[in-house]
């Protein structure tokens, strides 16, 4: 008597747990770890010249396992002034993508919704102008409106006249801190990078943030 109840419970207790796993699929329940989400970099190569061009390189992605509700968004900022952007090109893409600029300090983009895995890259071509501030903040924001979102800065160290990597002598050589210039002896030197306060010549320092958008 005692083994048949134990069986009877048993057996009942498998019928619920069966279902407490089978129904949320059965429902077309999303597991809570299921979630689209959305990813941004952004670098460059260098520093830029004083009276020349650079390039920025944005990615925007979704490393999540859910396709995102909407297209993204895309804004990409120049806060400083003396870099204005020239072109644009989409050099990658899983979604269409559409990119404007808005004067000579932005650009805005919207994609179609990204599935999991899917990304897009696109880079921008600037000019710097001859007085442009030896650091220039480059700061992209992506985003589902009212969703997901990431953003990213990427400080960019400007060369020539008088900033920083030219020595004042119009060749636009590097400075040295010591009496003899030993440069090309201890390169190293020139591509230190601390923090996004500090920037060495030819060095670029990155910083990002993630967040999340509360739905109107």
């Amino acid at each position: 008597m005692v083994t048949h109840t134990l069986r009877r419970r048993m057996s009942a207790l498998a019928t619920v747990l069966g279902l407490g796993v089978a129904l949320p699929f059965a429902l077309g329940a999303t597991p809570a770890s299921a979630q689209a989400q959305i990813d941004i970099t952004k670098t460059h190569s260098g520093s830029f010249p004083r009276g020349g061009q650079g390039v920025y390189r944005i990615t925007v992605s979704n490393p999540g396992d859910q396709t995102t509700a909407d297209g993204t968004v895309m804004q990409d900022t120049i806060q400083t002034g003396g870099v204005t952007f020239v072109t644009g090109t989409v050099i990658d893409s899983d979604v269409n993508v559409s990119c404007s600029f808005e004067g000579n300090d932005r650009v805005n983009c919207e994609s179609e919704p990204l599935g999991p895995g899917e990304s897009y890259t696109l880079t921008f071509t600037v000019n710097v102008a001859e007085d442009a501030p030896c650091t220039v903040d480059n700061y992209a924001v992506a985003l589902v409106p009212g969703s997901i979102g990431d953003s990213v800065h990427d400080p960019t160290t400007i060369t020539g006249g008088t900033c920083g990597g030219d020595d004042g002598d119009g060749d636009g050589g590097p400075l040295s801190i010591l009496p003899v210039n030993l440069n090309g002896v201890i390169p190293m030197f020139n591509n230190i990078t601390t923090n996004n306060n500090i920037h060495s010549p030819g060095a670029s320092n990155v910083s990002r943030q993630d967040f999340g958008l509360n739905a109107p």
